[in-house]
């Protein structure tokens, strides 16, 4: 989705309206590439939320209070503190059609209000009326600078000398022209050689339509002007959106320019039966499902708020997989040395046999022998060593060898089964649906010291089963992680309740916890055990049925690894089917 120019002006309009003159009462980074605002203005907190980020970048209001979502101290978190923190708003400044936006700051150097606050990302002042000034003699002013241009959003600290003190994003001589370092000169971003959208006429646009796409033709001649916006003018002019600029409506094409521009804002928000898909600040009528709403800063914290959700899973997933990938590398090299070893080790035979053939031609063997041949097998000799110390040296390893033939099978084994288990939680990682998914499947693996400590959440989160209703009302439970499966089969099925899981590969433990349950419950029980797999995005999947009291634990194998039998198969296709009863 496209944060443009329209959309900013919104929002300045807001935050002009809201938080202007307020005072900066707490500042946070709630990202690695955002940062959050606590201002309290007109005798209430408003919360501000800025990104840099290339695919969520932006700013606005948003409705809930605050909290810090990474851990320790940036140097631009300390020079926002410094310069920021405790300071008023004073301007509030967008240049026109561009997609920045500046925050005029004044700050007393020596505050008569002290902090009460143990928080350092806040400062608790004495009740002051927004109009009350402190008592200094000394002013810091700083300018903070939001700049959501999608890959080159920036958000930039300058100083009163108009000298860049920091960036969230350094940018360097070798990665642009425009160089975002400290103590270097502040400048905007250049602007772009095109008309401005308030004096369109139908002179330009026929001088800039073509036979080429008129919404491209509309975004490279006028400032300001999204895709989305050249869409929606298109459409408002003409009715539908049309391929080709020949023949147009070009006097009506720039009244509709002119108007979406001039226009106060109206937000909307548009859905789908995924949910967000697109926000606008007028009601745009080239997209079906918009909706009114309160304000454009509302609009934009539903739309980033649903998209954020399945970005942050994901994200959570792809670093878990990623640290659970490292430690199956390590168990992968592990198993590789002990098959190495004990490769060595089948030959201790041979060094037992090579001793006892030097002891027994000991009596035949020339001072600096280099070999001893007995029945036409050879036995390589040091010339440098005697023959006693060399046989002495071979029983000696023979015993060695002798003692990890003994262990390195059970070694083997452990290593097996370890690298079983951490396949299973990357196998239930693939298809976890949410967060509190993957975050147990994360607490699992750290159970089973495929993590460290460190690498997931402190407080351990709790899961049960899902629970689903079949078509006939029979309750079904599905675990998806080892955990929940060993639950699933061992504590909340009876001996006599159908087991099912997809043949062959790592899923779901499914029971349904009915005695002789109808076959239309069976094939949903069945459907749902082969989504719940490393094959749902098959369009067939074999799932094998037979009664718990068949299913056993593998002896000394991970959590969640059984084995069973007898069993039947059938062949379905993966899909979610029932009423869900209970999430875990």
């Amino acid at each position: 989705m496209y944060f443009d120019a329209l959309t900013l002006a919104a929002v300045v309009d807001e935050l002009r309206a809201t938080i202007l003159f307020g005072r900066i009462q707490r500042v946070l980074l709630l990202g690695p590439l955002t940062i959050g605002l606590e201002v309290y203005a007109h005798g209430q907190r408003r919360y501000v939320i800025a990104s840099a980020d290339a695919q969520t970048a932006r700013i606005h209001l948003v409705s809930q209070r605050l909290t810090r979502g990474v851990d320790g101290e940036t140097p631009f978190l300390l020079l926002m503190r410094k310069y920021i923190l405790g300071g008023r708003i004073v301007n509030i400044e967008q240049p026109p059609y561009e997609r920045v936006v500046l925050f005029s700051i004044t700050k007393p150097a020596e505050s008569r209000k002290r902090s009460h606050s143990s928080d350092p990302d806040e400062v608790i002042l004495d009740e002051l009326d927004d109009d009350e000034t402190e008592e200094t003699d000394e002013w810091l002013h700083c300018d903070l600078i939001v700049e959501p241009q999608d890959r080159r959003s920036n958000i930039i600290l300058v100083d009163d000398n108009n000298l860049i003190l920091d960036a969230i994003k350094r940018v360097t001589p070798r990665m642009s022209s425009r160089v975002i370092m400290p103590r270097r000169v502040y400048t905007l971003p250049p602007a772009p050689d095109k008309r401005d959208p308030l004096r369109a006429n139908a002179a330009e646009i026929e001088a800039i339509m073509g036979v080429g796409d008129p919404v491209k033709a509309l975004v490279n001649a006028y400032r300001g002007i999204s895709p989305q916006v050249a869409r929606e003018v298109l459409v408002r002019a003409c009715g539908v959106l049309p391929t080709s600029g020949t023949g147009l409506p070009t006097y009506t094409i720039a009244a509709r320019l002119r108007e979406i521009v001039a226009v106060p804002p109206e937000p909307h928000l548009v859905n789908d039966e995924t949910g967000p898909i697109a926000y606008a600040p007028y009601r745009p009528l080239h997209l079906p499902g918009a909706v009114p709403m309160a304000s454009m800063s509302e609009a934009l914290e539903v739309f980033y708020t649903a998209r954020q959700q399945p970005l942050g899973r994901d994200r959570r997933r792809a670093d878990l997989e990623a640290q659970l990938q490292a430690s199956r590398e390590q168990l992968l090299h592990q198993r590789e040395q002990i098959v190495n070893e004990l490769a060595r080790v089948n030959e201790l035979d041979r060094l037992r046999w090579e001793g006892e053939m030097i002891f027994a031609f000991l009596h035949q063997l020339p001072r600096g022998a280099t070999e001893l041949v007995v029945e036409g097998e050879r036995i390589a000799l040091d010339p440098n060593r005697s023959p006693v110390e060399q046989a002495q040296e071979r029983f000696k390893a023979y015993e060695k060898a002798k003692s990890a033939r003994a262990i390195l099978p059970a070694r083997l084994a452990e290593t097996e089964n370890r690298l079983a288990g951490l396949d299973q939680l990357l196998a239930m990682l693939a298809i976890a649906d949410d967060a509190t998914q993957i975050d147990l499947i994360a607490a699992e693996a750290e159970e089973a010291g495929y993590l460290r400590t460190s690498a997931v959440r402190r407080q351990r989160p709790r899961g049960r089963p899902l629970q689903v209703r079949s078509s006939d009302g029979l309750p079904i439970y599905i675990g998806r992680t080892a955990r929940q499966n060993e639950e699933v089969t061992f504590r909340i099925a009876r001996p006599t309740d159908l087991w099912l899981h997809a043949r062959n590969i790592h899923g779901a433990h499914v029971i349904i916890r009915a005695d002789h349950p109808p076959e239309r419950t069976i094939a949903e029980a069945a459907a749902l055990a082969a989504y719940y797999s490393q094959a749902r995005d098959d369009t067939a999947v074999e799932v094998d049925i037979c009664q718990r009291r068949a299913v056993r634990k593998i002896p000394g194998g991970p959590t969640g690894l059984v084995s069973y039998y007898p069993e039947r198969t059938v062949r379905v296709k993966p899909e979610r089917c029932g009423e869900v009863v209970q999430k875990s």
